[in-house]
This record gives C-alpha cells, structure tokens and sequence, in this order.
C-alpha cells in the first residue's frame, strides 16, 4: 500500500497549462468559421467595407452615458477614405437640467476597409444648457471640444454598431463671482450604423 504524500500528487498530477494548450489546439478549428480540419476549401469572404471606393455617408443614430446621466442622440458623417467630416447632435437628461452637445468632428479612420474599422476623433461644437425645473431661467450656451476613440464593427456593407468613448472639455463662467470653471467630462456611446455608398 503507498501513502499519498504531497511530492507525489504533484507528480501524478498532469500540468495543467499543458492540458489547456492542447485543448486549445483542438478546438481552434471547430471554432474558426467557414473552416474544418478536413477541407481543402477556402472560408467565405467576410462582407467588407471600403471607405477606398468613393464618399460614403453614415447616419448614427445612439444612445450612452454623460458624466452619469443618460444619452441619446444622431450622427450625420460623410467619408472620404482615411478621413469623416461628422455632425452630431444629442440631449443628455440630467436632474436639473438638460444638455445639448451639437458638434462638428474630424474623424481619422486607422483603417479604410474591412469588417472592423477604429479610429480617433478630435472636434468642437456648443453646448446648450437648458434647466429643467427653475422658472424664469434661459438657456446658457457654451463653447467646448472633444476627442476620443471608437470602432466600427460592420455585419455587412449596410449595417453596423458602431462603439465609442468621448472626452469633453468646456469652459463656463459664473456670474456671481466673475470666475470661470474647466469642465470635464466623459461620454460613453454604442450606436446602429446605416451606411449608403
């Protein structure tokens, strides 16, 4: 009769990150799409988008967070290759009032086709600012920037969603005291892509 010790569970242990490796190598196949082990054919062209063939026009309609509060909103762009000229225009409900980011952005596209595309944006716009629940109080306008990043992910050449995150910077005064306040803030985004060429 032998006694378990502890060196020789170890032995009779099989490694572990072994096993995993050799799991992995035996369900790639059957997880690749289109792709068997046994096939000599080629997988299926994924459906792409080219941004190379000419302008293209994207509307964006979405919904997010801003700085806490919830967000929805459209984006009208036009593509040209490696660069989008987009408007966009939203309202962000907060408790005490309502923000309306209107906004004219570069987009830098980091690439032109495929099924995913990333890219960066930079751009400025105004802010409206209208309370909600103060009788008598107007509209307060203000003029700031953004930039960030998001990607593309098309599911053919007409349809997407399309994923983003936003920093924004505005500079507002107060009236009370004549002192001026840099205010920053995030917005979080995901949106439904109609892309006509």
């Amino acid at each position: 009769m032998e006694f378990v010790t502890k060196s020789n569970r170890k032995q009779n242990r099989p490694d572990l990150a072994r096993v995993a490796w050799v799991l992995v190598l035996l369900l790639t196949p059957m997880l690749l799409p289109g792709q068997s082990v046994d096939s000599k054919e080629t997988p299926e062209a994924a459906p792409l988008v080219d941004f190379r063939r000419g302008a293209a026009f994207e509307i964006v309609p979405f919904t997010g967070a801003m700085g806490g509060s919830g967000e929805f909103g459209l984006r009208a762009s036009m593509n040209y290759g490696a660069l989008n000229l987009e408007f966009s225009g939203a309202q962000v409900i907060g408790k005490a009032a309502n923000l309306y980011p209107l906004m004219l952005n570069l987009l830098i596209n980091l690439t032109t086709h495929g099924r995913i595309l990333p890219y960066g944006l930079v751009g400025g716009g105004l802010f409206l600012t209208t309370p909600t629940n103060a009788i008598g109080s107007e509209t307060v306008s203000t003029l700031g920037a953004n930039f960030g990043g998001g990607a593309r992910f098309f599911l053919n050449q007409r349809f997407g969603v399309r994923f983003e995150a936003r920093q924004y910077l505005t500079n507002i005064s107060h009236k009370r005291n004549s002192q001026e306040e840099l205010l920053i803030f995030q917005e979080y985004s995901i949106g439904v892509i109609f892309l006509f060429q």
